[in-house]
């Protein structure tokens, strides 16, 4: 693989997590939107199946947070390393 050959996956790779960042932001947002309904729902609710739903919404919601991060260190680092190679 040459130099061009390896600026041009990492020019593709780059693309495919924007577009990846785009889906995630969808998920992330219709996250948002189900949560306050649910946590409005369950508001004052004690019992153990509505605890493990507000743990499971803030699992979600960090992940889709964590995804996120993810994706922006790839680029970074994908874009540092094209960059490098000139």
């Amino acid at each position: 693989m040459s130099i061009s050959d390896v600026k041009a996956a990492l020019g593709e790779a780059d693309q495919l997590l924007d577009q990846g960042k785009t889906t995630i932001e969808g998920v992330g947002a219709a996250l948002d939107e189900v949560s306050g309904l649910v946590l409005a729902t369950l508001h004052d609710t004690r019992r153990a199946e509505a605890e493990q739903a507000r743990k499971a919404i803030t699992d979600a919601i960090r992940e889709v947070e964590l995804t996120l991060r993810t994706i922006a260190a790839a680029q970074d680092n994908g874009n540092a390393y094209r960059q490098v190679l000139g």
